[in-house]
């Protein structure tokens, strides 16, 4: 194990630049006009709430607190929305487009929870504007995930209509009950 961290110490920035030229040149597939529509959505929902005066409907779709699970909506439905933009614009295969997306959105919310509490629990807190770059670098992260798990996949499943459409809307479904009926766990106490 101290071989591995020192590894990843003394070849940090090599690591870095890696992986982050892996994901920029994975994001050429997709038009940097999608990103920068998904990063702005979600900067717009994370106020959109309280502008609505508290709306039930917009609380679906929008964080209503402070914790990290209502955070994820800032990533998860701005993406959603964006890539049925993107489909309806460019026309890719529906079902393998749709799969690739939610794997891409799923992994960035991943990144964003291991991120966030990996950095807090280093510093013993949270600063807001690692929060923000946080959720900056999930939607490009996202995004470079789904190109590049859609050069690599051929899972039977991500052309089976059900399967696609039922990962969204499971997944939607959680957002939506988790909202109303947090679960007293940590990932969504609010800060």
């Amino acid at each position: 194990m101290s071989h591995i961290i020192h590894y990843v110490t003394t070849n940090f920035k090599k690591i870095f630049h890696t992986v982050c030229t892996e994901i920029i040149s994975c994001i050429q597939g997709t038009a940097l006009h999608f990103v920068l529509v998904a990063a702005f959505l979600g900067t717009l929902n994370h106020f959109l709430y309280f502008l609505s005066g508290q709306s039930p409907i917009i609380a679906l779709f929008c964080p209503v607190n402070e914790s990290v699970w209502e955070h994820l909506k800032l990533l998860y439905f701005p993406f959603l929305f964006v890539s049925i933009w993107e489909y309806l614009s460019l026309h890719p295969v529906v079902l393998p487009f749709f799969y690739c997306r939610y794997l891409g959105v799923l992994l960035g919310m991943f990144f964003t929870v291991s991120v966030f509490y990996t950095y807090s629990g280093i510093l013993g807190r949270n600063f807001l504007i690692l929060d923000i770059l946080l959720f900056y670098s999930s939607v490009i992260f996202s995004f470079g995930m789904s190109e590049y798990i859609s050069g690599k996949t051929r899972s039977p499943h991500e052309t089976e209509p059900g399967f696609v459409v039922s990962l969204w809307l499971i997944t939607s479904f959680f957002f939506f009950v988790f909202t109303c009926f947090p679960p007293d766990l940590p990932l969504f106490y609010s800060a």
